[in-house]
């Protein structure tokens, strides 16, 4: 609005300064004329004056030269008759030039009437005088008769003379200062409209100047405002000159091609960024044009390279794919699918989804919104991994077919191995009996040999049971309303014969409140002694401790040793089946590496956790949290 206003008063001043220009030429034009011909009336009525002035004075001398009375007198009486006449002759002459030159410079007829008159009257006195003259004939009154006449005429007539003198010199005055106004008046003119000029070529010197400093300011400021906006390619002023806006246009060049140098340097560092990714990249302005792309999406897509550039629209890129088939879009359906995926891409409300294209590949698809209004397209290639998928899950379909018909199997030949295993045991107890009443020492070691070894296998296949069932989900659970400490005090002393074996103390910190809970007696049995033979196991002449505490209603019992620890690798996979710490370990203490991990399954079945701590050469500590009240669980899930 500002530059408007600024453009329409530089527009209007110099048509007002124009139009003010030509009235004042036009009157300065009609000054000179008039002043031309005023000055050449002017100098004609003064050369006019000064020849009438001229001629009145050579009238005057001529009337003093006419003889007075008494030279007049005298004359007559000399007889010198023919000089009169000449001198009235020349004085003829003289007031006919006066006349002539008063009739062009147009003297006032009163006074030319009067200088006549005058002229007449001195003629007739000077006659008169002649003749008084004459008549006298010597006598002096008559002579001075003569002489008054004369006298009297030369007076009338040198006073109108004179009268006329003064009148032409006054005239010739006012002819003098008439023609000097005149002179001074297109003077004054000429200095007013050389003042108008000089303020008018300031003027359209501070127009030029102001419109072209301004055009060149509103230039450089359109330059640095569209390079503040992104647009580094914008045209820039001339920058030639030595003025502070061609040094302000010159370090503006060199801000532009340095921000132009960074963001091409940024754009291959990004572009060397983006081809690391091994998923396909599209990046959109808010145009919905391409502006970046990896090496992913080139290959991913097989789009040819001179379709594939920066600032091609994403619907010319669609028609170029239209013929890979990619899209699985039939003819007919294809402005409309071309539709849709502009209108998702635009609204960026694509959240990460699956794409099974034609030729088999399954791409996650996904379109993310860009702070500056631009859109980012993902492409991760999912075939590979759905493959593995498949194969996995393929794999787990038959390891636990495989698990189920294990257990099954297990479960079976369990109860099977179990009858002929017990009778084995039962005869080999009956036969060290025998051999211990009858004396016969050296059947004591083999016998008890097979004894160890009968209950070994009896614990393994009760271990393996178990296992069974709570894999195939078939193990029950018998929660019973029970008082913990008698049950506590049982385990301990059915754990002591193993404590005193290795020379161990063998104790129980419990709380004195301990109360009642809703447990499975048989199952937490099963589990405190698993951990109390573990510690007494791998505990040689060290101490062995179970803490029972009650925190509200929940129930935390701690077994801690001070044996031999377990390696800190070693504890992740401490629960797991058929995993001992260390294989050195299994040889020399036995056991089938079951015991954890039934006795991690069946805390988690009543509702519980366990855990491990352990420092090597210090000891090991097992953590059981129950809940007070067991939740019903009559198959094991």
């Amino acid at each position: 609005m500002r530059i408007r206003n600024k453009i329409l008063l530089a527009m209007s001043v110099p048509i007002g300064l124009l139009v003010v220009q030509v009235i004042a030429v036009n009157y300065f034009v009609r000054e000179l004329q008039s002043a031309a011909s005023f000055i050449a009336s002017a100098h004609e009525a003064i050369e006019a004056d000064f020849d009438a002035l001229d001629l009145v004075g050579k009238l005057r001398q001529e009337v003093r030269k006419l003889p007075s009375g008494a030279v007049a007198g005298q004359a007559t009486l000399l007889g010198s008759r023919s000089l009169r006449h000449e001198l009235w002759d020349r004085l003829d002459r003289a007031v006919g030039a006066v006349t002539s030159a008063s009739a062009a410079r147009q003297i006032d007829a009163q006074q030319l009437q009067a200088l006549r008159a005058a002229l007449d009257q001195a003629r007739q006195d000077h006659a008169r005088s002649e003749e008084l003259a004459a008549l006298a004939n010597g006598d002096i009154n008559g002579l001075i008769q003569g002489v008054i006449y004369a006298d009297r005429a030369l007076l009338a007539l040198e006073g109108a003379l004179n009268s006329m003198a003064v009148g032409l010199r006054r005239e010739l005055q006012e002819a003098v200062d008439h023609e000097r106004t005149i002179h001074d008046r297109p003077v004054i003119a000429g200095i007013v409209i050389g003042g108008l000029a000089i303020s008018f070529l300031l003027a359209f010197a501070w127009l030029y100047a102001d419109r072209h400093l301004a055009g060149r300011l509103v230039a450089l400021s359109r330059s640095m405002l569209a390079i503040a906006a992104g647009n580094l390619r914008t045209p820039l002023p001339d920058s030639h000159g030595k003025d502070e806006i061609a040094a302000m246009a010159k370090a503006l060049s060199v801000f532009r091609d340095t921000a132009v140098e960074i963001e091409e340097q940024s754009l291959r560092e990004r572009q060397v960024v983006l081809d690391t990714i091994d998923y396909g990249v599209l990046i959109l302005d808010p145009d919905l044009r391409v502006r970046m792309f990896n090496r992913a999406f080139r290959d991913l897509w097989s789009v040819p390279q001179d379709v594939l550039r920066p600032h091609v629209g994403v619907e010319d890129l669609l028609g170029a794919l239209r013929s890979s088939g990619l899209h699985g879009v039939s003819d007919e359906q294809w402005q409309s699918y071309v539709d849709r995926r502009l209108a998702e891409i635009q609204a960026a409300d694509v959240p990460p989804r699956e794409w099974h294209r034609p030729d088999g590949r399954v791409l996650q698809y996904e379109v993310v919104a860009l702070p500056d209004g631009g859109r980012m397209l993902t492409y991760f290639d999912l075939t590979d991994l759905k493959q593995v998928e498949s194969e996995l899950r393929a794999a787990k379909e038959l390891a636990e077919t495989a698990s189920r018909a294990k257990s099954d199997f297990l479960a079976s030949m369990s109860h099977e191995l179990r009858t002929p295993l017990n009778a084995i045991i039962g005869i080999t107890e009956m036969l060290k009996e025998d051999a211990e009443i009858d004396g016969d020492t050296h059947l004591d070691e083999p016998l008890g040999r097979v004894l160890r070894a009968g209950k070994l296998l009896l614990q393994l296949i009760n271990e393996i049971l178990d296992l069974a069932k709570i894999e195939a989900g078939k193990l029950e659970l018998q929660p019973e309303d029970i008082d913990l400490r008698p049950l506590l005090d049982d385990v301990v002393d059915t754990a002591k014969p193993l404590a005193e074996k290795h020379a161990n103390q063998l104790r129980l910190e419990a709380q004195t409140d301990l109360g009642r809970a809703v447990l499975d007696p048989m199952r937490l049995r099963q589990v405190l002694l698993n951990l109390l033979s573990n510690a007494c196991k791998f505990t040689e002449r060290g101490e062995v401790t179970l803490f029972a505490r009650r925190d509200g209603q929940q129930v935390e019992l701690r077994v801690r040793d001070t044996g031999m620890g377990i390696d800190a690798d070693q504890l992740p996979r401490l629960f797991q089946e058929f995993h001992q710490a260390g294989a050195a370990k299994h040889r020399k203490y036995g056991g089938t590496g079951l015991g954890l991990a039934i006795s991690r399954r069946l805390v988690t079945l009543m509702g519980g956790e366990i855990e491990a701590t352990s420092e090597k050469g210090k000891g090991s500590e097992f953590i059981v949290r129950l809940p007070a009240d067991t939740p019903v669980q009559a198959v094991a899930a």
